[in-house]
Parts: C-alpha cells; sequence; structure tokens
C-alpha cells in the first residue's frame, strides 16, 4: 500500500487514460475518492466517473484547480492548449503539474501558463487500461524527488515507469508510446493468416493472442535476448526456418525499425 497523499488531486480530461490512472490511484490507495477531482467538456464522461467510482466531476477548469495540490493533464493535444490558456494565472501556487499530453514539452508547458510551475511530463500507453502499461517521465525544473515519487506511485499502479531524461521522450512515444500498434498489426496479420490456412476465427484469436503473451512472458521470465529464444524454436530445415526466411526476404526486421523512426521523426515535429 503507499503512503496516502492529501490535497486535492485533479485531472483535466476524463479520457480512457484519466480512467486508468484513477482506477489505479484508487486500488493502491494514494488518494481517496474524495480527494480526487476531474473536469470535462462532456456531461456523460463526468456522470460516468460519479457513476462508477465515486469522483466527483466538474466542467469549470478554473474552479476545480483553485484547491489543488496537483494537476494531472490529460486533454488531447489539440485541446492542450485553449486549456492552458484557460488555467493561465488561476492555478495556486506551489502546484505540481503532471502532462500526458503528446508532444508537449515541459518548457512549452510553462510558457503557456506564464507562471513558474513544477511539471512532471509523462509518455503512457494504452495498456495502461488494463493494469499492464509501459509509461517513462521525465521531471521539469523545480521538481523535487517528492514529485518524482508521487509521478512513479501513480504510474506504477497502472504498469511499470521509468525516469528519462526530456530529450529522450520523443524517442519513448515512438518505440513504446505508439508500441501497441506494432503488436496490434502483427496480430491482425497471424489472424488473417490463420484464416487463409482453414482455422476459424475464434481459434485463430485464441492461439494467436496466446502466443503473444505467452512469448511476452518468456522474454521476462528467462532474460534472454529476443534472438537466442528466436534461435531456440528455429530448427534447422524445420517451419519457423521455412517462415524466418521470408520475413527475412522481405526485409521485415528493417520496415519495423524504419517504422519507429518515422514515429520518432513525427514525435520531434509534433514537440517543435
Amino acid at each position: 500500500m503507499n503512503e496516502k497523499k492529501t490535497g486535492k488531486l485533479v485531472f483535466i480530461g476524463a479520457g480512457n487514460m484519466a480512467e486508468a490512472m484513477i482506477r489505479g490511484i484508487l486500488k493502491t490507495g494514494i488518494y481517496r475518492n474524495d480527494d480526487i477531482i476531474v473536469t470535462d467538456v462532456v456531461p456523460g464522461r463526468l456522470e460516468y466517473f460519479q457513476r462508477e467510482l465515486a469522483i466527483t466531476g466538474s466542467a469549470d477548469n478554473k474552479q476545480s484547480v483553485a484547491a489543488a495540490k496537483v494537476i494531472v493533464l490529460a486533454v488531447k493535444p489539440q485541446q492542450a492548449d485553449a486549456v492552458l490558456h484557460e488555467l493561465t494565472g488561476h492555478l495556486p501556487g506551489n502546484i505540481l503539474l503532471i502532462s500526458i499530453v503528446t508532444g508537449f514539452t515541459t518548457a512549452k508547458i510553462m510558457a503557456a501558463l506564464c507562471q513558474p510551475v513544477r511539471i512532471i511530463r509523462v509518455v503512457p500507453n494504452t495498456p495502461a487500461l488494463v493494469g499492464s502499461g509501459a509509461s517513462a517521465y521525465c521531471c521539469g525544473n523545480g521538481t523535487t524527488d517528492e514529485d518524482a515519487h508521487l509521478a512513479e506511485s501513480i504510474l506504477k499502479s497502472i504498469g511499470i515507469a521509468i525516469q528519462l531524461e526530456e530529450s529522450l521522450m520523443n524517442a519513448v512515444t515512438a518505440l513504446s508510446g505508439s508500441g501497441p500498434a506494432y503488436v496490434f498489426y502483427l496480430v491482425e496479420a497471424l489472424l488473417k493468416a490463420g484464416r487463409e490456412i482453414g482455422l476459424t476465427e475464434e481459434n485463430a484469436r485464441k492461439l494467436v493472442v496466446a502466443t503473444v503473451t505467452g512469448s511476452a512472458h518468456m522474454l521476462l521470465e528467462t532474460g534472454l535476448q529476443p534472438d537466442e529464444l528466436r534461435r531456440r524454436v528455429t530448427s534447422r530445415g524445420g517451419t519457423t526456418e521455412a517462415a524466418m526466411e521470408v520475413l527475412n526476404k522481405k526485409g521485415t526486421q528493417p520496415a519495423i525499425i524504419a517504422a519507429v523512426k518515422a514515429a520518432h521523426k513525427r514525435a520531434r515535429e509534433l514537440s517543435a
């Protein structure tokens, strides 16, 4: 059980990632329900948080942050400029702002708010929705060890968390932030292949999902490098070797590396 924190925690934005974080926070006891406020422009989402999580909701960002000790900025990038402009001059002193807004650097947020704010920038990913997220965070100027500990506690309630320099956050966005899409893309291909060689959709899905999760567990449990595990399942003259020959001939690995680099390039453009 994590140490209970005091003061109001305000989530600006009631999307799926905010929900995942709040569920993790409540499960681990970092904050109580009545210490959390969530804001959103969609009444249905606020009603959902009240009904399902007993979390107070509001459509008024300025009023909600007035008593905040910690704010989690959880809006979409295209909404962030307007929200930051709205909050300018209305944040309490000595506030910690944790941002999960893609592409917004700590310097960009600080400049938009026009006041000194302790900022921690986070890049989570969607498996946080099922408690298996991979998050990285960086600390802006003026943040404390206590701030970092709080952010890490929240992120560990929804998966793993690592602290990095901000210069690496675009790389995290490209690798683990976008990473689930790469895995789902592979799964899509495997399912299609399974259907084309005679399996039903249901059976192919069961086999593929178990194969992906089992392979991930092998990486975790054995500690072996992926190339070593691949070699162990690839017998000379066997079925896996035949498959690997096609993947190598098609340039699959270079294509994946190029895809991640393209995502990295785009992440840098969005952060400019």
